[in-house]
Order: structure tokens, then C-alpha cells, then sequence
């Protein structure tokens, strides 16, 4: 179709697809987020949604396919399509159309990608979902990982003759749902053939300009102040990890303010194959939590905890003064059995309150959210008084 003959809408859906060719564009048109030409025809595959056309009275040839979803329930089909591995952009209408003059001004708000999903529909509440980043240069190796909806940050670095195999264990232990990786990082076939073959892993080189060394520094140092003793190559995957997320999410991220720089020394280091055969997480033949080591051990009562035991057992200590540490407070916790119920019963009612607060930071939380907000800050008090 002639580019004189399509309408002003039109025009408009054009300029934004274009500026986002490898997403799948939710249109807002009223109530309802519509798609058209290709992205059409895929979404109405794999979402089982009927294909139209609004031209029906034209040749078939020259009809434009197209098809929607309520906005009231988008998010379900939102999560589909990010659980396939499909980037989702969001075109919302930047003004009410009752008042608009002529066509109504649009804009897209947000990225959705694998790795950048918050809302609780799309995610495991005991379980991480981490967005990682790889920057290699002359066999030095950055390595980053950010959970938005947590906001938990995390890097390291690794040199030398076995950086790769160092990567590739970490990337196990994380597993990350997406990965940006720098040239030299996606030239890596047994990194990005484990990011693809063995981890379902949505990958994509990001290309040099995202790691730019200033530029990555100064972005680092200014989302996380605090940062420091980083090597320059792990600067370059925190930078270039806050550029991907700077332009997807478009929107404040002053909660994820603290990043975490560890030493894999301190923990012990397993391949990909040794955690499955050993079943920490999940059995070796269903792939399921039951019957695995975090089955038997996972009594804990909120989401945020069984986050956390799950990373606890993926990283186990070797220090023997931390693992002390640990142990004094599973000690404890066994001698007061009175403060040790009571302490079940409080926690019972804690909800998620990392990822509310999440939500509640990127303008998504609803009123279910809020009141569970509220419910669980309530019993802050209780909690500090028992420990």
C-alpha cells in the first residue's frame, strides 16, 4: 500500500512499528490493544485469536489483517507471549480521546521482554527472574545480572584461561530468562549455545555502542552510588545492562539502587550438569521442585523467603565463619521454639513485599497490591519485637 494511502492512524502505527521492528506492537485504540499486518498473523497463531480485517470491502490481497485484546485483560495475553520468548511493545494513547483534536497523540510506554516482566501473572513468586548481561574483551569477561521485579542487582569478572567455563557455571546457577551479550560475548558458541540449547534463554547481541567504557561508568555510578571495586569489564556489563533497561522501560528505576559485587571464590562453583544431577532445585527427570533437595528444605512461609533459600542452596557457602553465621541462627531459631511459632505465625501474612514495592515504583499496582502492601508493612512491628 502507497504510503499517500494509508490513513493519519495508520501512518501513526507505521512510524511506531518501525521504531520497534523487533516487537510485537499492542496498539491502544480505545478499549482495546489492536495489531495489524505481520505481528497480526502472529499474535492470532499464538494466542488463538480470530484474524479480521477492517477493509473487508477491498480485494483480499489488499485487505490489512488485524487483531485485539481487551485492555482489561491484556496482561494474560501478555504473559503468553513474553513465556515464548516475543518482545512486547506498549502503544498507549498519551491523551483522552474525548478531548483530543484530530488523531489522538500515542506513544509506547514500555518494552516487555522476558527478562524485564513485573507484573505477578507473568511471574514464579519463588523463584527469580533475572536479566543478565556478558561483556567480553580480550578473553576478560564482565558479567551482570538485575531482577526488576526484586530489584536486585548483582555482577562479577572473570580473566584467564577459564573465564568461559566461569561464565557458563554462573549462568547456571542464575539462569536468566534474557541475556544481552556484547560482539565478542555472542562470537562465544558455548556461551550462547547454553544460553539457547540448555537454558531457553531469549539472547541478543547488543552491539558495541550499549558498552561504551565512559558511558558505562558513569551509568553505574550514577543508578547505583555506592558501586565500587569493580573491574572495567564488569563496569561495561552494569552499563550496558542500564542502557537496555533505560530504554525498554522508560520509567523510574530509583528502586534498584543497590548492586551487590561478589567474588565467585566465596561460593562454591558447579556446572550446569552437577546441579541437575544432583536434583538441588529440581528431580533430573520430571524437572520438577518435588523430590529435589529445595523440596525437602523449602518450609519457608513468604515468597521473598523462598527466594531466597532457593539462592541459598544454588550458591552454597565455602567460608567457614558464613556458614557459622547461618548455622548460629538456625540455632537460635531451634532453641525458642515459643518465638520460633509465633514468628511463623507473623510471617504467614508477610506478602511479596519486593515485588509490590516493584510495582508500585513502575505505576502498575493495583488496588489488590496496595492492600497487600499494607498488610504485610503491618506486621513489621510484630516481626522486629519477636527477633
Amino acid at each position: 500500500m502507497a504510503k499517500e494511502e494509508l490513513t493519519p492512524m495508520q501512518r501513526q502505527y507505521q512510524e511506531m512499528k518501525a521504531r520497534n521492528k523487533d516487537c510485537i506492537l499492542f496498539f491502544r485504540l480505545g478499549d482495546f490493544y489492536e495489531m495489524f499486518n505481520e505481528d497480526a498473523k502472529l499474535a492470532a497463531r499464538e494466542l488463538d485469536l480470530t484474524l479480521t480485517s477492517r477493509d473487508r470491502s477491498k480485494p483480499k490481497e489488499e485487505q490489512t489483517p488485524m487483531c485485539g485484546v481487551p485492555y482489561h485483560s491484556v496482561d494474560a495475553y501478555i504473559a503468553r507471549l513474553v513465556q515464548k520468548g516475543y518482545k512486547v511493545a506498549i502503544c498507549e494513547q498519551m491523551e483522552d480521546p474525548a478531548l483530543a483534536r484530530g488523531l489522538v497523540e500515542r506513544d509506547i510506554t514500555r518494552i516487555i521482554t522476558p527478562g524485564t516482566v513485573t507484573e505477578s501473572c507473568m511471574l514464579e513468586e519463588s523463584r527469580n527472574n533475572y536479566m543478565g548481561c556478558i561483556y567480553g574483551q580480550s578473553g576478560q569477561y564482565g558479567l551482570a545480572f538485575c531482577d526488576l521485579s526484586t530489584g536486585e542487582a548483582q555482577a562479577t569478572s572473570f580473566t584467564g584461561a577459564g573465564a568461559v567455563e566461569h561464565i557458563c557455571n554462573e549462568l547456571g546457577r542464575f539462569a536468566p530468562r534474557e541475556a544481552l551479550l556484547s560482539p565478542e560475548a555472542a562470537q562465544e558458541k558455548r556461551i550462547t549455545s547454553l544460553l539457547t540449547d540448555r537454558l531457553n534463554c531469549y539472547w541478543q547481541d547488543g552491539g558495541e555502542t550499549r558498552f561504551l567504557p565512559q558511558e558505562a561508568a558513569e551509568l553505574t555510578r550514577k543508578q547505583f552510588p555506592q558501586a565500587a571495586d569493580l573491574s572495567v569489564v564488569a563496569y561495561r556489563a552494569v552499563g550496558g545492562v542500564l542502557n537496555y533497561l533505560y530504554e525498554t522501560q522508560r520509567t523510574d528505576l530509583s528502586y534498584l539502587s543497590s548492586l551487590r559485587h561478589y567474588e565467585s571464590d566465596r561460593f562454591m562453583e558447579l556446572d550446569l550438569t552437577a546441579r541437575r544431577n544432583l536434583e538441588l532445585t529440581e528431580t533430573l527427570r520430571g524437572g520438577e521442585k518435588k523430590g529435589s533437595l529445595l523440596w525437602v528444605l523449602d518450609k519457608t512461609k513468604t515468597a521473598m523467603g523462598s527466594r531466597m533459600i532457593r539462592s541459598w542452596i544454588e550458591q552454597p557457602l565455602i567460608s567457614p565463619a558464613a556458614i557459622r553465621r547461618r548455622l548460629d541462627g538456625v540455632q537460635a531459631l531451634v532453641q525458642h521454639t515459643m518465638e520460633r511459632e509465633e514468628l511463623i505465625l507473623a510471617l504467614r501474612e508477610v506478602t511479596d513485599l519486593e515485588r509490590i514495592i516493584g510495582r508500585v515504583v513502575y505505576g502498575s499496582a493495583n488496588a489488590r497490591d496496595l492492600a497487600s502492601l499494607a498488610t504485610g508493612l503491618g506486621k513489621i512491628p510484630k516481626l522486629r519485637e519477636l527477633c
